[in-house]
């Protein structure tokens, strides 16, 4: 006990010197940002009081994945107990947002800082009787007040990273004690052994599946992809993605794919993973493709594109309906050490997807298309563009590719209920 209070008062201390250090910035951010000033309240704690609730939940995601993530799991518990209210939170302007705009009847909060008045704060606020962390975001003072308050925390969708384990095993006899949380509801086996070789009760360690794999969309779900524009250029030519990049990938694809020939028969869209990077880099693609790029928040839904175009996608929120109408897609993060991006939702909808050789990050994903033969993974970007000009000249061979790819995530659905029971096995809810 002596060892646990001595880390959390270091911890303590050393937020206290970096909040100290980071003063003149703050100052600086109330000062010349509205938002900022908006925000800074709810961080430290400061949310709104919500009514007594004899049955409500708290499940957190840390930003936009987590918070996506974490759909078919309020659809279930909805399902199977609509008497508990679902609070939903996150820690990004981001997450928040568009937690917003998903679960429009739910009440949306920021989470708190990981500072002792903040939590205890915001605790005593919103009440829970359960908190649902989505993935493993997990914060020392946090999880000492919720304890302190006899709040139960589970984990769900767990998955925990070779480099995010080795730094646990240095800090874990002090931080972030593991053992204050009931479940850890783990994605697959492989993060189940990282999870049972730190300092966590095994038998609270369950794999439960992948949440992602229950929030796909299912074959036939086409109506606001038919009335987006999306399906209109779909018409005029066969379209190749560039999906979720980073840079250098998209001068790297550029400077190759303007003197294919097949690019005269496509329209190109690339996506970045971050739009504020737009401007600056439809500059550099125009540069090197010699094309004019257009930028897709300068368009209509009735705006003329077709073969030999290129669209510059500088918005959030389009990649649902890009994939459905695309003929083939680089997914990135993947030519470069950043671990890769989702490559669920392409193969979703049947799109064939190449990806770089660096997707730490979906190993699972990854390995279980390529066994069903619905994604190519390839080293160079080069390699890439082999395979999306093999599939833009033979459409058929990629339509057979994005099947296998379909047909290879239907048995990965479940989670949801899987995760819902294995709360109910560890008390966390009762039997519905």
């Amino acid at each position: 006990m002596s060892r646990r209070w001595t880390a959390l008062v270091v911890y303590d201390l050393l937020l206290f010197l970096v909040g100290l250090l980071l003063l003149p910035w703050v100052a600086w951010k109330w000062v010349s940002s509205a938002s900022f000033r908006q925000r800074l309240p709810i961080r430290l704690g400061f949310a709104p009081t919500l009514p007594e609730h004899p049955k409500r939940i708290l499940l957190h995601g840390v930003s936009v994945g987590e918070v996506k993530a974490l759909k078919p799991l309020l659809h279930e518990l909805g399902q199977r107990y609509p008497d508990h209210e679902r609070v939903i939170s996150s820690s990004t302007p981001t997450g928040l947002a568009f937690a917003k705009r998903l679960y429009p009847e739910a009440t949306v909060l920021a989470y708190p800082l990981d500072l002792v008045s903040a939590c205890s704060r915001f605790l005593d606020r919103v009440q829970p009787n359960l908190v649902i962390l989505a993935e493993l975001e997990i914060w020392p003072n946090f999880l000492r007040q919720c304890a302190q308050r006899g709040i139960d925390v589970a984990i769900v969708n767990g998955r925990i990273t070779e480099r995010s384990m080795s730094g646990y095993r240095r800090v874990q006899r002090w931080l972030p004690q593991f053992d204050r949380i009931a479940l850890y509801g783990v994605q697959n086996p492989r993060y189940a052994e990282r999870f049972n070789s730190l300092d966590v009760p095994k038998e609270r360690v369950r794999v439960t599946g992948n949440l992602k794999y229950d929030d796909l969309p299912l074959p036939g779900e086409e109506v606001v992809f038919q009335q987006g524009p999306w399906a209109q250029w779909q018409a005029q030519a066969p379209l190749v993605v560039w999906a979720s990049t980073h840079e250098p990938e998209e001068r790297q694809l550029a400077a190759l794919w303007s003197s294919m020939a097949e690019q005269k028969q496509c329209l190109t869209v690339i996506v970045p993973r971050h739009p504020k990077r737009a401007a600056e880099l439809c500059q550099e693609l125009q540069e090197l493709s010699g094309k004019t790029v257009h930028r897709f928040s300068k368009l209509h839904g009735n705006s003329a594109l077709g073969p030999g175009d290129w669209v510059l996608v500088d918005a959030f929120g389009e990649l649902g309906q890009i994939y459905r109408a695309a003929s083939a897609a680089f997914v990135g993060g993947s030519l470069l050490p950043h671990g890769g991006q989702n490559i669920l939702e392409p193969a979703a909808v049947a799109c064939p997807v190449v990806v770089g050789p660096h997707c730490e990050n979906f190993l699972e994903e990854v390995q279980r298309l390529k066994e069903a033969g619905g994604l190519k993974q390839v080293e160079e970007a080069a390699q890439v563009l082999e395979w999306l000009r093999a599939w833009s000249n033979h459409p058929e061979q990629a339509q057979m590719v994005g099947n296998a790819g379909r047909s290879a995530l239907e048995s990965g659905r479940g989670a949801a209920q899987s995760t819902v029971d294995a709360l109910v096995r560890c008390d966390l809810l009762p039997l519905s």
